[in-house]
């Protein structure tokens, strides 16, 4: 299973760059037996409350958050992954973060080649600028 942490201010050298001059970064876990492999990526990201991912040094900007899986769709080539929960964000940086982290989990998971995150069913673009 494939879930998604940040590279702090790498300038897109180890994944696609996002804000901040931050990368976006696979990482694998072990081994998972699970009916919806959206719902259990998305559920391993929310869970990890850790700030560091591991040894790998990646940040994990959901860290503070408080989210739950409840559903996701795939319509096309989009993801649309309800979410339930507290959303917090360290700010103007931690905002590309949080988002790159939820869209690659999802649309790695889900195969598709984009996704809609939404949190207590606002898009997390309003969510966030609503902080």
């Amino acid at each position: 299973m494939t879930v998604f942490y940040v590279a702090l201010g790498d300038q897109g050298q180890a994944g696609p760059m996002i804000g901040c001059g931050d990368s976006i970064v696979a990482t694998e876990t072990g081994p998972v037996i699970y009916a919806s492999q959206v719902e259990a990526a998305m559920s391993d990201l929310l869970e990890n409350k850790d700030t560091v991912h591991g040894e790998s040094g990646l940040m994990n900007a959901l860290a503070g958050s408080n989210l739950r899986y409840v559903s996701s769709s795939v319509s096309g080539n989009t993801v649309t992954v309800e979410l339930t929960g507290d959303l917090s964000s360290g700010g103007i940086c931690d905002d590309p973060r949080i988002i790159a982290q939820l869209t690659y989990t999802a649309m790695v998971a889900a195969g598709a080649g984009e996704a809609r995150i939404l949190i207590d069913g606002i898009d997390i673009g309003d969510k966030l600028s609503q902080k």
